[in-house]
């Protein structure tokens, strides 16, 4: 995906002021943005018109799969409806375990993008082939996570990226974030226009990188930047 960016003092420093702009925007909802609640969270935001079938009291690596790759580019009612109308389908065709998931039955499902077809397919191909769990293949990508360098801040969003042959890898990026708690800023239009009034680089390696410069959690503040481009 890249090598690791060149940072300027005057771009840290830009981002820094951003970053503590929006963390005193957002002191109230300071505990929504840690790692920590991000089950919490989306379940919150998923049942808010009704619970839907989750396996556990928290979010399963697979469960987090599908909904992440079913946000897309919509809005946030938008993509609340397209998960909460497939989730449902997708538990009971596959009891919630991605392995289970076939080309023939993601083709049945009238997703908003064809390619989240494609993404879950190959995710069940890859674990399939490898004969793990996706909760295998996340304690894989977290231990690459652990081998992160300055030179080498993504190692988890990197892996999966290649094991998807991805072109586009925003949806693999928000699965990082709050699923494995790698390295990553994932990047839709709202981040993106965010950025863009700030003066700052719409590049993930630069933000993660950026980020990691002034000691901070690149997973948070881009729940942050997110939450400023709504």
């Amino acid at each position: 995906m890249g090598t690791a960016p060149l940072l300027t003092p005057e771009s840290r420093q830009r981002f820094a002021n951003a970053v503590a702009s929006l963390d005193q925007r957002y002191t109230a909802d300071a505990a929504i943005m840690v790692d920590e609640n991000q089950d919490a969270t989306v379940r919150g935001w998923l049942d808010e018109a009704g619970t839907l079938p989750w396996a556990s009291g928290g979010v399963t690596p697979d469960e987090w799969f599908f909904i992440t790759t079913l946000y897309g580019e919509m809005t946030l009612d938008g993509q609340r409806t397209h998960i909460r109308t497939f989730f449902p389908q997708w538990v009971r065709s596959t009891r919630g375990d991605m392995r289970a998931v076939t080309p023939e039955m993601a083709h049945a499902w009238k997703l908003r993008s064809g390619w989240m077809k494609s993404r879950l397919s190959r995710m069940a191909q890859i674990l399939v082939e490898r004969q793990i769990s996706l909760a295998d293949y996340v304690q894989h990508l977290r231990q690459l996570e652990g081998g992160a360098t300055p030179e080498n801040a993504m190692p988890a969003l990197d892996a999966i990226v290649a094991d998807h042959r991805a072109s586009g890898w925003k949806t693999l990026s928000v699965f990082v974030r709050d699923c494995v708690g790698g390295n990553c800023f994932p990047i839709d239009s709202r981040v993106a226009r965010e950025l863009d009034r700030r003066g700052l680089p719409v590049d993930e390696r630069q933000l993660v990188g950026l980020s990691l410069a002034i000691g901070r959690n690149p997973r948070q503040i881009a729940r942050l930047f997110f939450a400023a481009g709504e």
